[in-house]
């Protein structure tokens, strides 16, 4: 049977070298042994391109998901040949920063640089 020890650099193994110091270096004050090697695992996880969150990570994500559902979907604006100085009045006229955010999301990227310059 492995140790911990022994499991942590068979994982740091497999991970880029510029990733392999962190996980081999001595503990710090107060780090354990169980600790590393669960770091080592959740950057091993992402090297493999697996979503791997922390508990905070987790819950910021779940938080923002829930705005995205919450806010209702706007429809892009309409490219009708009107000058994109009222996109950016209408962009100013909005003050809920979500809808704020959809509003900018919708907008192409000339829009958007156009909106930029007006400011």
């Amino acid at each position: 049977m492995m140790t911990l020890d022994e499991r942590l650099h068979a994982m740091a193994a497999l991970l880029p070298e510029g990733e392999q110091a962190r996980f081999t270096a001595p503990l710090a004050e107060g780090e354990s042994i169980d600790s590393r090697l669960v770091e080592a695992a959740r950057a091993l996880a992402k090297t493999e391109g697996l979503m791997c969150l922390t508990p905070g990570e987790f819950s910021r994500a779940l938080v923002q998901q829930a705005a995205r559902l919450a806010m209702p979907a706007t429809k892009p604006p309409a490219a009708d040949g009107k000058p994109e100085d009222d996109i950016a009045t209408r962009f100013a006229a909005i003050t809920d920063p979500r809808a704020q955010t959809a509003f900018w999301r919708s907008l192409t990227a000339e829009q958007r640089a156009a909106i930029l310059e007006t400011k």
